[in-house]
């Protein structure tokens, strides 16, 4: 699928055509066309009749009688001839196009129709029947008005036909079904009743070829009732040899009575998500596809989440300073150092992102207060090329933190680029300090970050949230929920609060309270990684594990420090996982690991300890056949974790972007790795499918 964004123009409305009938004698009336749409459109754009349309024409008993446009085609107006016995008599006179025995007057002068939820394709117009529209009039001269616009859509492309187009509101509107027709100034205006529905698919037979290029594109034309899409809309192609394509907005759009909404050309491309090619880009998301990217810039973490219905999630933003210009991680830059890792991840996001993203995050989370997380401090900014910019976001030579200046690196980077809605953390870094609290170069981080989230709210709207432990309502879905039932997000620990594993219960006494740490902050040195977001996310039966940065470091003096523990006792066994804290020593305890079972495993490395020996062997001894995937190896680690007794060559990858592709409804997921070495991200390897249990 082609990453597009839609543009919107308005022209005049059309409608279409129907079969020619044999009249019967009757009443005669005359018919004219209001200039702004009925029933086809000619070449140079002139609203026109076509020979044979058919029209319910109601007299004042409220008798449904068949007639036909007597004219020949491009007439704008003429008579019509009844085709039925049923009466014409006195005026007043009611009609409506197209007729059907369905088409009624009632008492209080409306009129009941149908518009087409399958309605049928016309080059350059609608097809028959599908424009409704309506006349009153107390002679049997008959004006017609129409009730409905248009949305036009033009497809290009060289793979396939295009056998059918179903329009849906991502907000649920109604599209079609049973209608009320009411008059208001003269105009007539169109409902849809309830148990309406809620698509409108437009059948192609024989299938329709795609334009080739953008300017010889073929027209999709949609009869729609007034109305606006509040969240965008989505539109899904179905190909004649089985393939689909969807394309997707999240910006409002409005469809006005007797006019077109004429969309930019989009290119069609019915590749499946899964027909992965090694050599090739990976194919892009698709709705009902769950997408987990482990973006690899060689600085620390970050994971970019593709919901099934669209909805977007990064947790993390690397942005640890770079080897190359003198920090011993022993780990190069992806793809180099040249492109910061803030926009190693703009880049990857721009590429694999929805449209229906509208190029904005739907959520961050920043699994905790470190540099390889959110973006590191360095008073020494400028060795690493990371630009101070003040409080207005503005470059300037020299940072001004106590201003709200900020450099850009990590998060500030990628979200100066791409608007974040929503920021999820674990609460302010004073409710339950870490050691770094007190930590010179660590406030000035912490502080870093909260420039830029004022910055990010003021200009984008940005709000910040810590992440609400127990419950699966803070990360949801934001476009077509009610499609996805069995997806879901809870958060499971946050800030050393943990889940009980009860409804929405907090444990807020596992680790000391704030007052206790800040009295005891240099004997206890507690490490910032065990305050971080932890999450479990399900779609179907499948379950991924994302732990941030969590460790066992010092439980033997202090058992708290264990934050492995209590989550053990509430998670299950998943098919995946984010290996915590980089899959470094201390971290991943055999207990977590004893419940998690993964049969993935993916370990975000960007320092030559990572992984480390002993973590690898709880890792197989807790899932013997795990599938074992690193963004980086540095090669003394190989020599080290060969040393230990860990067969390296069993490792499924050790270098490049990790993508876990879960199939709709979770039923089974493939891994793909990506070639990091520019940003093609062209299929270095293939594994799976796995099937979810």
């Amino acid at each position: 699928m082609k990453k597009t964004v839609l543009y919107i123009s308005a022209i005049a409305l059309a409608c279409a055509c129907s079969i020619e009938p044999a009249a019967v004698s009757g009443p005669v009336f005359s018919a004219a066309i209001e200039q702004e749409g009925k029933t086809y459109v000619d070449a140079q754009f002139h609203l026109c009749w076509h020979a044979g349309d058919r029209v319910s024409i109601f007299d004042s008993a409220g008798s449904n009688a068949e007639y036909s446009f007597a004219g020949t085609d491009g007439d704008v107006s003429g008579r019509l001839e009844r085709l039925s016995d049923g009466s014409a008599g006195d005026g007043p006179y009611t009609a409506v196009y197209p007729h059907s025995e369905a088409n009624s007057v009632n008492f209080d002068g409306s009129v009941a129709a149908t518009l087409q939820p399958v309605q049928s394709y016309a080059s350059g117009s609608f097809g028959p029947g599908a424009g409704l529209m309506a006349a009153r009039s107390e002679t049997s001269s008959l004006g017609f008005r129409n009730t409905c616009g248009a949305l036009v859509f033009r497809f290009y492309g060289s793979a396939g036909a295009v056998s059918s187009v179903t329009l849906e509101g991502n907000g649920g509107e109604l599209l079609a079904g049973e209608a009320q027709i009411r008059w208001a100034d003269g105009l007539p205006s169109v409902q849809i009743l309830s148990g309406g529905s809620r698509s409108v698919r437009l059948d192609c037979n024989p299938p329709v070829s795609p334009g080739a290029t953008a300017d010889k594109a073929a027209e999709f034309w949609f009869a729609l009732p007034p109305m606006t899409f509040e969240k965008g809309f989505t539109v899904t192609v179905a190909s004649s040899d089985g393939g689909s394509c969807v394309f997707s907005s999240a910006k409002p759009l409005t469809v006005k009575r007797s006019s077109i909404k004429r969309m930019e050309a989009l290119e069609v491309d019915f590749t499946p998500p899964t027909a992965a090619v090694e050599g090739q880009t990976l194919p892009h998301w698709q709705p009902g596809y769950l997408d987990i990217h482990g973006i690899n810039g060689g600085r620390g973490e970050a994971f970019y989440y593709i919901f099934p219905d669209g909805t977007t999630m990064l947790v993390d933003a690397a942005g640890g300073p770079q080897s190359e210009y003198g920090y011993d991680s022993g780990i190069a830059s992806k793809p180099s150092v040249a492109i910061s890792c803030g926009q190693v991840i703009v880049n990857y996001i721009r590429h694999f992102a929805p449209v229906v993203a509208g190029g904005r995050l739907d959520y961050f989370m920043a699994s905790h207060y470190h540099g390889d997380h959110i973006g590191a401090w360095r008073d020494k900014y400028s060795k690493f090329h990371w630009q101070p910019v003040n409080s207005s976001g503005t470059p300037v030579g020299t940072v001004n933190l106590a201003a709200g200046g900020f450099v850009v690196n990590g998060l500030p980077d990628v979200g100066m680029s791409i608007p974040i809605d929503k920021v999820i953390d674990r609460g302010d870094w004073g409710d339950r300090p870490s050691g770094d609290y007190l930590d010179e170069n660590s406030q000035k981080l912490y502080l870093n970050y909260t420039n830029f989230l004022a910055w990010s709210a003021a200009n984008h709207g940005t709000v910040r949230e810590k992440l609400a432990i127990g419950h699966t309502d803070q990360i949801v879905l934001k476009h077509s929920p009610s499609k996805y039932s069995g997806f879901s997000v809870r958060g499971i620990a946050a800030g050393g609060d943990i889940w009980t594993g009860s409804g929405t219960g907090v444990n807020t006494s596992y680790v000391p309270s704030t007052a206790q740490c800040l009295a005891n902050i240099d004997e206890w040195a507690i490490n910032e990684n065990i305050y971080s977001c932890v999450f479990h996310l399900s779609y179907g039966k499948f379950d991924w594990f994302s732990g941030g940065d969590i460790q066992f470091t010092g439980k033997s003096t202090y058992s708290w420090k264990d934050i492995e523990l209590p989550i053990s006792k509430v998670m299950k066994k998943v098919e995946a996982m984010k290996a915590s804290h980089h899959s470094t020593k201390n971290t991943n305890s055999t207990e977590l690991l004893g419940v998690l079972k993964p049969d993935v495993y993916v370990a975000g490395v960007w320092q030559d300890v990572q992984p480390n020996p002993a973590t690898i062997k709880r890792v197989l001894a807790a899932s013997p056949s795990v599938k074992i995937f690193t963004t980086n190896l540095a090669q003394s680690n190989v020599e080290t974790l060969t040393g230990e007794g860990v067969n390296v060559g069993k490792f499924s990858a050790t270098r490049g972007h990790v993508v876990l592709r879960i199939l709709p409804g979770g039923e089974a997921f493939y891994v793909y790795v990506l070639d990091d070495s520019d940003l093609e991200y062209r299929v270095k390897a293939i594994f799976g499918p796995y099937l979810c249990k």
